[in-house]
């Protein structure tokens, strides 16, 4: 380039830039085979050149910085503003059409349309842009908080490092819906989107013929290789692995009606979309859809386990809602399992919490669709009946939804005669005790179980006091399994009453702790004497409650003694309950051990804060979002509270948002409130809303 001044060089740096992002947008969105990787590297070889020579023209989103420098020391974490929500799965076409009767009944004389698209075979990420720019890039984590793998994301060259926000090539979109964008740019400048990161068939095979060269262990799957990628803490060797990205879900509103219209902004943005999809009237087009890509599914360039099929209309898959931790408007129609055959060399007994005992397969050593197993549940006796099972036989395995392992059938030809029998022992396998034969009624849990008559049996207890220990439940920092275990061993607890007695001086004593972790595990303990209804119902690992069935038991009955004393009939009316968890509740607590539990705990000092019902607080039908640093409440009291005055508590705020509560250094959202013309609020007036004043 010869000699340059700094103005002539910031202007070649700024055409070469917008060449490069055009190229991407090109390769990636438009297709276009006139895009060549070398063209692309060679511009991006000048631009390099010219920012080293010139480091002040170095930016953050600029196509060279894709791969940073140095390791990062460990991952950061990212607080997802909108939930990253799992979907259920659907594993035959009856499963699908009792989704669909569903949803036609939650949407009455509403004619339903549905989106059809690949069910990739990676790890759910999220992009975050401020102003265009990418500012973070996260896992999906626990839906609520995930891992901070930006360095790791910018080294996909799919990830756009700014997004086009002029709406460069828009004269391949409908005029309409571009329009729309433009008007809704206007007023966003924080955009979320989600995709998934993977790694190609291609890709997969040169690291595993790497891996083979370097005398290293080959990677089971593209999606263990891609995960392992995204672990990397040097982002250089994420580069390397080359992973693709592919958006799949628009979260910020930016005027779209439909998830296809979501898929299409995403493109316009910048983003790769796949191209296979395809809305159908009902759900016949969708098991169409599922069949032709179950045949063409070896040819894709990547592994797919399935079809997403979505409620299409927004509105209609907003106003579904979400039941546990995934939408009711969306499902994940798996591909029917990849299978195997193996031999049974034995069968062994597991105790669980409840002191049920579970008969587990052990196998010989199997691949199943890149997975080695060695183990499959058989859930109960009845299961091993209903299959004819003996020790020694061949037996087919599949991955149920390509995850779970499950034998589905004997090879009963293939039979030697030396095969044996199995039988329930009559003694628990871990402590002795006298196993009694339960008939289990009703719903899928049906079927005949066994128990340990032991509640002093120490594999009951220790799982059950990791239940009550953990996050969901009473959430005490300190007190993993590690430690229970010593604890249980020394004979310091026995029961989860105790966790709430120990002294220090019990603790200190243990192997491997010593007095300053025991003063901070007693202090851990002592912040978690007083806890939420919710919390305190999980904890007491009652049969078929989950977390998001404690909150509606507790929405619903507000006190622990009212839930306590409520009738089948009671328990039964509350939403999202159904007979089968109704009678496993009401059943828990007229158990006179299952009292001794919760008693144990109030003994000890545990405090249980009541519920108010959801409908009968001042907050009632309201979404409210807080922003900004409250003074008298952490961010998880203030969403206990919203609920409690029968709010909806929600991270990010939009058309449908009733309430902005606004803290200290109230950042976009309060921005955004306001341009939405949301109503806005001080903590002071929040306490008083919610009755804290």
């Amino acid at each position: 380039m010869g000699s340059l001044t700094l103005a002539e060089a910031k202007a070649r740096v700024q055409k070469l830039r917008r060449e490069i992002d055009d190229l991407r947008y090109r390769y990636h969105v438009l297709a276009d085979p006139a895009v060549t990787d070398e063209v692309y590297s060679s511009l991006t070889l000048e631009l390099r050149s010219l920012e080293e020579r010139f480091p002040a023209l170095v930016t953050s989103d600029s196509p060279t910085q894709r791969v940073g420098g140095t390791a990062l020391e460990k991952f950061g974490q990212v607080v997802h503003q909108v939930p990253m929500l799992s979907l259920n799965d659907a594993f035959s076409e009856d499963e699908v059409a009792a989704w669909g009767e569903r949803i036609t009944k939650l949407l009455p004389g509403k004619t339903v349309q549905y989106m059809c698209e690949l069910k990739f075979d990676g790890l759910a990420t999220s992009l975050v842009y401020e102003a265009g720019r990418l500012r973070h890039g996260a896992t999906r984590g626990d839906g609520r908080i995930g891992e901070d793998i930006t360095a790791n994301l910018k080294t996909i060259r799919a990830v756009p490092m700014r997004l086009n926000l002029e709406l460069v090539h828009a004269e391949t979109f409908d005029p309409e819906l571009v329009s729309r964008v433009r008007r809704a740019l206007r007023n966003v400048t924080r955009i979320e989107v989600r995709g998934e990161a993977l790694m190609s068939k291609a890709a997969f095979a040169r690291l595993n013929r790497a891996q083979e060269k370097a005398r290293n262990g080959a990677f089971a799957n593209p999606r263990n290789a891609a995960a392992g990628a995204l672990r990397q803490l040097d982002p250089r060797v994420t580069a390397s692995r080359q992973l693709d990205w592919y958006a799949y879900s628009l979260v910020t509103d930016l005027g779209q009606r439909t998830h296809e219209e979501e898929h299409l902004i995403c493109a316009l943005l910048g983003f790769q979309v796949h191209r296979q999809t395809r809305v159908v009237p009902g759900l016949d087009g969708a098991r169409a859809f599922h069949q032709e890509i179950a045949v063409a599914r070896e040819r894709l360039p990547f592994e797919v386990d399935g079809v997403v099929v979505q409620v299409n209309e927004t509105a209609a898959f907003r106003q579904l809602g979400v039941v546990g931790k995934a939408p009711r408007g969306a499902v994940a129609y798996k591909f029917a399992a990849r299978r195997a055959t193996t031999v049974v060399q034995d069968i062994i007994v597991q105790v669980g919490r409840t002191g049920t005992l579970t008969p587990v397969a052990v196998l010989a050593p199997v691949n199943v669709g890149g997975v080695t197993v060695t183990r499959s549940t058989l859930h109960n006796v009845d299961e091993i009946e209903r299959l004819g099972l003996k020790i020694g036989d061949t037996v087919v395995v599949q991955r149920a939804g390509d995850v779970i392992p499950q034998i589905v059938e004997v090879l009963s030809r293939l039979r030697r005669g030396n095969e044996r029998t199995f039988r329930m022992p009559s003694t628990c396998p871990n402590c002795g005790a006298k196993v009694e034969r339960r008939a289990i009624a009703g719903g899928t849990a049906a079927g005949t179980r066994f128990g340990c008559t032991n509640r002093g049996c120490s594999t009951q207890r220790l799982r059950q006091l990791r239940h009550v220990t953990s996050k969901g439940a009473f959430d005490i920092e300190g007190l993993g399994p590690k430690v229970l275990d010593k604890l249980v061993g020394a004979g310091v607890i026995a029961s989860a009453a105790d966790v709430f007695r120990m002294k220090s001086g019990d603790v200190a004593a243990l192997p491997g702790l010593g007095e300053k972790s025991a003063a901070n595990l007693i202090a851990a303990i002592a912040s978690r004497r007083t806890v939420s209804l919710p919390r305190f119902i999980y904890s007491l690992g009652i049969l078929h409650v989950g977390e998001q069935t404690a909150v509606d038991l507790a929405g619903h009955f507000g006190t622990l003694a009212k839930l306590r004393a409520a009738t089948l009939e009671e328990i039964d009316a509350v939403p999202n309950i159904g007979h089968v968890v109704a009678a496993s509740v009401q059943k828990f607590f007229r158990d006179r051990r299952n009292l001794r539990l919760v008693e144990g705990l109030l003994d000890a000092g545990v405090t249980v804060e009541a519920q108010q019902r959801r409908h009968a607080g001042a907050l009632a039908g309201l979404t409210v979002v807080v922003t900004g640093t409250l003074e008298r409440f952490t961010r998880q009291q203030a969403k206990d509270a919203i609920r409690a005055a029968g709010g909806t508590p929600s991270e990010s705020v939009s058309t449908t948002t009733g309430m902005v509560v606004a803290g200290t250094k109230a950042g976009s959202k309060l921005t955004r409130a306001k341009l939405l013309g949301v109503r806005v609020i001080d903590e002071r007036e929040f306490a008083r809303l919610v009755g804290a004043a």
